[in-house]
């Protein structure tokens, strides 16, 4: 609901645990409940973003298994409210580097990324400026 959140990465990456569950996540615009073109704006990121929130409703969140969706869902809700909680008071987020250490020590795939083949990751998903 907040104007200036950035559709391709809603929420910065605060901790390794929010990058290397959810990746970056995206935002897609309000649709009314029940509107079946949400499906197509969610098919549209779909193999990109591993979690995505609906503006004005909630997440989508997806994994290869359930148990990994329900950690990853409960690491976006705990990210989300850090993010509101230090909002304006100029809280240090990962930086590039940071990001790209998690990228190759854990095997992320990130939006605009090419997949580390090293260790396991876990599916998660980077910015294409943030390589």
């Amino acid at each position: 609901m907040l104007p200036e959140i950035d559709p391709r990465a809603a929420l910065p990456s605060m901790t390794p645990y929010y990058l290397m569950k959810c990746g970056q996540t995206a935002l897609i615009p309000y649709y009314r409940p029940g509107d079946p073109a949400v499906a197509s704006a969610i098919t549209g990121l779909a193999g990109k973003y591993s979690s995505i929130l609906l503006a004005n409703h909630g997440p989508v969140v997806s994994a290869e298994m359930l148990e990994a969706a329900v950690f990853a869902t409960e690491e976006l809700e705990e990210t989300a409210k850090l993010y509101l909680l230090l909002r304006g008071l100029n809280p240090r987020f990962l930086s590039p580097e940071q990001e790209k250490d998690l990228v190759k020590t854990f095997g992320l795939t990130l939006p605009g990324s090419e997949p580390f083949h090293g260790k396991t990751g876990c599916g998660s998903h980077l910015r294409k400026d943030e390589r």
